[in-house]
This record gives structure tokens, sequence and C-alpha cells, in this order.
């Protein structure tokens, strides 16, 4: 055969079948141990690196088995272990606490300084407010107590601004069986000269209510439901004052007794400045449930027979 440009065209020889066969063949071998070889080295480094881990491990652990079987060294600090209280350590600001709690006036309870929950703001979050420490009265200043400050410094007895129906002593005494009772039908200014001439104070609506309901925002001085065993309120037809203490299951957390009704107590924070007129707290034996709970508030004018009082004293 012969191309346009007039070359001859070479035959192509041809290779036998069993030769084409036996170059294949070879191929194939070639290929399948150079796999081999390939596997072989994965699983030698694989192999290689599995032990290098397994070892660091066993290292790790022997390390851990060694430093928990050391014995504890002897060191700077060394706590103090004793029955004695001279042998203990204790720091200098639990000490004063300890001390002022150890000097409670008599018929007087501690309040500690800190934060306690007033409320809580929209979105349900507490607000806390701070106070220092102070002693609270116990009990609510009774006629008894009373009495003994009029006797010492000839002040006015205890009277009804208006109606005279509702006084309760008549001239400078009162009747025999309410001698344990709250004073009632005092103004403002009469408890504020009765806790001066007993070297006390009234206390602020703040610390008021922190002595009624501790740190954690109760409602009432024992919790946050009401429970008419607990108080003397006028929800359950009681028509008066009962004596002081008489609701030993109502106490508040730092141990205050009838901060729940009763009668309602002045404080010494203003609500009318240009008056002079103050905040009362706590409820009275003339109210309900909704009116008795650790932050109800009165803005009374004057004497009532619904109204007397507690001191504080400041902690020197």
């Amino acid at each position: 055969m012969v191309k346009y440009w007039g070359a001859k065209e070479k035959k192509k020889k041809k290779v036998p079948a069993a030769e084409r066969k036996s170059y294949a063949s070879l191929i194939s071998t070639i290929l399948s141990l150079a796999l081999i070889a390939g596997l072989i080295y994965l699983g030698f480094y694989l192999n290689k690196r599995f032990d290098k881990k397994v070892s660091k491990e066993t290292k790790i652990t022997a390390e851990e088995e060694k430093v928990s079987e050391k014995q504890p060294t002897t060191s700077s600090y060394k706590p103090v272990i004793s029955t004695s209280s001279s042998s203990r350590t204790v720091p200098a600001s639990v000490t004063k606490m300890k001390e002022k709690e150890d000097e409670i006036p008599s018929e007087m309870v501690y309040v500690p300084a800190g934060e306690f929950i007033i409320g809580w703001d929209k979105e349900n979050r507490p607000v806390q407010i701070s106070t220092g420490a102070f002693y609270v009265d116990k009990y609510e200043v009774t006629n008894e107590n009373y009495k003994k400050f009029i006797d010492a410094t000839g002040h006015r007895p205890p009277k009804h601004p208006g109606k005279s129906k509702y006084d309760i002593w008549q001239g400078n005494d009162y009747p025999a069986d309410l001698a344990k009772h709250p004073v009632v039908n005092v103004s403002w200014e009469d408890a504020a000269a009765y806790a001066r001439w007993s070297g006390k104070r009234l206390p602020s609506e703040i610390e008021w209510e922190k002595a009624a309901r501790g740190i954690d925002g109760r409602l009432y001085p024992w919790g946050n439901k009401f429970e008419e065993n607990r108080c003397n309120a006028g929800a359950f037809g009681r028509k008066g004052t009962s004596p002081a203490g008489s609701y030993s299951n109502g106490i508040s957390p730092y141990g205050c007794f009838d901060m729940a009704g009763n009668v309602w107590e002045w404080s010494s924070t203003l609500y009318d400045t240009k008056h002079k007129w103050h905040l009362a707290r706590g409820g009275s034996w003339a109210d309900g449930e909704g009116e008795i709970t650790t932050v109800a508030r009165s803005n009374p004018i004057t004497a009532s027979p619904t109204g007397g009082f507690r001191c504080v004293k400041d902690i020197e």
C-alpha cells in the first residue's frame, strides 16, 4: 500500500497470543506484590504508633499511681484541729461578731449586717438592700414598760387624740390585766421620747423589715403562707391587742415576736417631709392578712388604738 506522499507503510509485527498472556500475568504479579508491600508497610506504621500511645498511657498511669501512693509532706500550712477553744484561729471579724452576739441587751435580739431581699424587679429578679448590724426589741413596748417611762419622766400618758372611748389608760395608769399588752394611743413623738429615755431609737423602715422577714424575702415572719394561729389579726374576728409574745410560732427569723398583726409599729422613716409624718409597719389586730405582711405600710398621722412601737439599739 502506498501513501499519498509516496512512502511505503511497514507491516506491524503481530505478537503471539501466548506471549501477550504472559506479559499480562507478569504485570499483574508485580502490581499484587506492590500492593502487598504497601499494606505490610502501613500495618507496621500503625502498629508502631499504637505501641507509642500505649507506652505513653502506661507511663501516665504509673505516674498517677506513684502520686497517689505518696504520703502527705510537711508544708507551711498546718490546720489547727483541737477541741480547745483557746487553740483555734478565728478571724477578728468573726470574733467581734460573736462578742456582739454575747452582749445582746435584755429582751432584744441581734440582727447582723448584710443584704436582704426587699422585693423583685419587673424581670422577677430579687432586689437586695443592705443594713448595718443592730439590736431590736424582741417584743413590742408594753403598758408595763411605758408606765416606767412615765413615772421616771413625767411624760403624758397614752391618750386617743379625738375620742375618749378609745382610751385604755385612766390617768397615769392602765388596767392591770393589760400590763403585758402593747401600749397603744401613742404618737410618733411619744414613741421617740420613750426610745431616747431607754437609750435606744425607733427603727428605720428598712431595719424593721429586715428584722421582720430575714434575708430570703418572705411575705410573713414565718414564711410565705398566711396562717391565723401565728398572729393576732382582725380577719378572724379578734377584737383588741393580745399580750406581747403570745405567738411563739409566728416569730421572725431573728426571734422577734408580733411583727405581723397586734399593733402597727412606728418607724423613723418619713413619708411626708413637710408635716413630719412617719411610716408605720406590720399591721394590727384590726387588719386582714393583706395588711399584716412584712411589706405592708401605713401612713398614720397621729396616735391610734391600733398603733404601738418597738425600739432598736445601735451596736457600738
